[in-house]
């Protein structure tokens, strides 16, 4: 659905003749005017810099309060608003506008207005204020003799009436459209009413009408050059292609739609067309690309907020990791999906719920007061002819039933008390358990890495000097002595088995306690192991991480550095691996590890019985970050270790 703004949407980029006028402008009127033509004609592709114009000239307008330049700033300022995705500044904005408007009985700046507040409303997904300012503008529109713009209302009707399924009404509004913008000869207003009426043949499965209508549209979009429009028609064309499962001509559309998209700088049009673009490559089965997309679509998605489609990212990203093998990461997303359109449910349905709750608690009032009123001529009757002592009996029999169930109840509260308070102190007991060990762990850990830093210390600075002391001593000793040739040759051996010791030594040390690590943090330092790895030719390492700009608690950063140390040592010794991922993703104080090679593989299931010293370092390790360690392995089909603990 492609919604307008009830404004002019013209040209990308300054012409000279505008900045000329404004430097050279006789009057504030003048130059507010100029300012304002400035933002229309980067508005579609620089939005906030059109923003900043817009907003220049309203304090123009202001200054010199001229009420018409005041009218026109607030309703660009307000257009600019939907654009930048400001739903709320742009409704006050708008409210401005339409108030001045109407002082001034500019019938057609107030029907202009009231359709841009529609267009909120309709992105605020609230559609039946939206469908109400549509109509309030539209009346007063079909009153004035410059009807321009009706046609992108009539088509805006037409979008809306198609979301509610009103689809004869949608069809009517929609060629009403497409005949008044061809007779005016609008040709922008022609393709948004071409596109908004191919979407509701699209929804009704008349795809053939749909596809005749966008072949109209794509030569007219194309000779108008406004790039929204062009991006839009092949993004449906995509879509077009794609429900008659033609998915190499889908992707072909959407790709030319993206390229566009990309000018535009409409974050929520960038999040649309990496979603999709994500789907088709998942059906082309190139998963990668398919990934690649919809990590962006993600991104992007976080930034736009409720205008985005999280429910489809969501359910596209689930089926890829599913497809990846990735059963944890897709579980997870199949989750967010069924929550996401419990949500949206909710949202839909609770003014009818409302309404009908209302009307309930109504009747059952009336049957309250209805019923109190019999009882009450009951009890008159009871009184009158039931005689004292059947009352007493009565009485006390009531008495007696209510001190019974005073003592039943009171004997169950205690039971249920006392079973409670003894799983709290079973919890109590076993969290103190589960305390004194993550303190022994810690104990341990923090012994292993101290040791580790001493000793690294120690053979750097001792046993490193040294060595090269010994190697300064044998250069000296080679160019004061007179040595044979055959000597010689051993001489020279000996100094490089003494350049080699060093070198090894500094390896040894850079392991033991990698400088990196503590100078530049965790991410820094995985990538320099990687790249140390994949020096040696045995294993290349691709290293991806997300979300890492801050550091983590240093004891946590040593911790995951030596779970993947172990990892990817484990995979040079046993694997035969020629290939290993690793991922860092750190997400709303969540924090997880892969660890992935395409190696030899084992059966999973023989880790419950044979767990080496390397795996129970792993798992004592992913304890204290009380955290969670899946391994998943198939003989021939490599390893995927997944970690994943709160930060």
């Amino acid at each position: 659905m492609l919604i307008i703004g009830i404004s002019n949407l013209r040209a990308q980029n300054i012409p000279d003749s505008l900045m000329q006028k404004l430097g050279a402008a006789v009057n504030d009127s003048v130059k507010a005017r100029t300012l304002l033509d400035i933002g229309e004609e980067i508005e579609a592709t620089l939005t906030e810099k059109s923003f900043d114009y817009y907003q220049q000239a309203l304090a123009l307008s202001r200054k010199i309060k001229n009420s018409r330049l005041i009218l026109s700033s607030l309703n660009d300022v307000g257009v600019c608003y939907i654009q930048l995705n400001k739903m709320d500044s742009a409704i006050i904005t708008f409210e401005q506008a339409v108030l001045i408007a109407r002082q001034m009985n500019d019938t057609l700046k107030v029907a202009r207005i009231l359709a841009n507040i529609g267009n909120v409303y309709l992105h605020k997904n609230d559609r039946v204020k939206a469908i109400d300012y549509y109509f309030q503008s539209a009346s007063l529109w079909e009153t004035v003799a410059d009807q321009t713009r009706l046609p992108a209302l009539y088509s805006n009707i037409n979008s809306l009436l198609n979301d509610q399924k009103e689809y004869d009404k949608a069809i009517e509004y929609g060629e009403k459209a497409v005949v008044l913008a061809k007779t005016i000869g609008d040709g922008y207003s022609t393709v948004n009413a071409l596109l908004n009426l191919s979407n509701t043949y699209d929804d009704l499965g008349k795809f053939e009408k749909q596809y005749a209508l966008l072949e109209q549209a794509l030569p007219l979009a194309k000779k108008g050059e406004d790039i929204e429009q062009i991006a839009t028609v092949y993004d449906d064309l995509g879509d077009y292609y794609y429900q008659k499962k033609q998915y190499l001509a889908a992707l072909t559309n959407y790709s030319e739609g993206h390229s566009y998209v990309l000018q535009m700088g409409n974050k929520y049009h960038l999040c649309t067309s990496l979603a999709m673009l994500a789907e088709v490559y998942h059906k082309l089965n190139q998963n990668s690309k398919a990934l690649q997309y919809i990590l962006q679509a993600e991104k992007v998605a976080d930034e736009v907020g409720a205008r985005a489609d999280l429910k489809q990212i969501y359910l596209v990203r689930a089926e890829i990791e599913q497809q990846a093998g990735n059963y944890k990461l897709a579980s997870d997303y199949f989750s967010k999906t069924v929550t996401l359109s419990d949500s949206l449910f909710k949202a839909e349905t609770s003014e009818k719920v409302a309404g009908v709750e209302a009307k309930y608690q109504n009747e059952k009032k009336q049957k309250e007061i209805v019923q109190l009123e019999k009882d009450k001529q009951i009890q008159l009757l009871t009184i009158k002819n039931k005689s004292t002592l059947n009352s007493f009996l009565i009485g006390s029999l009531a008495a007696l039933l209510i001190v019974g169930f005073l003592v039943y109840r009171n004997l169950r509260h205690r039971h249920q008390l006392a079973k409670q308070q003894d799983e709290l102190q079973q919890q109590r007991i076993r969290e103190l358990e589960k305390d004194k060990q993550l303190v022994a762990v810690d104990s341990m850990l923090k012994g292993q890495e101290e040791e580790r830093s001493r000793l690294a210390k120690d053979l750097h600075d001792g046993l490193g000097g040294l060595l090269s002391g010994v190697k300064f001593s044998l250069s000296n000793m080679k160019d004061n002595l007179i040595i044979t040739p055959d000597n010689m040759a051993v001489f020279e051996r000996s100094l490089d088995m003494v350049d080699t010791s060093i070198r090894e030594l500094r390896r040894v040390a850079h392991n033991m306690m990698p400088e990196m690590l503590t100078k530049f943090g965790l991410d820094e330092a995985l990538k320099e192991y990687c790249t140390t790895i994949n020096t040696t030719k045995l294993l290349i390492v691709r290293y991806q991480s997300l979300g890492m700009v801050t550091r983590l608690d240093k004891s946590t950063e040593i911790i995951i550095y030596r779970i993947i140390q172990e990892l990817l040592n484990n995979i040079l010794k046993h694997a035969a691996a020629t290939t290993a991922i690793v991922q860092l993703i750190k997400e709303d104080g969540r924090f997880s590890i892969i660890v992935e090679d395409n190696g030899k593989g084992f059966d999973s299931a023989l880790l419950k019985d044979n767990k080496g010293t390397g795996l129970t370092s792993i798992q004592s390790r992913v304890d204290y970050l009380k955290g969670q360690l899946d391994i998943h392995s198939e003989a021939g089909k490599g390893t995927l270790v997944n970690i994943e603990f709160n930060i």
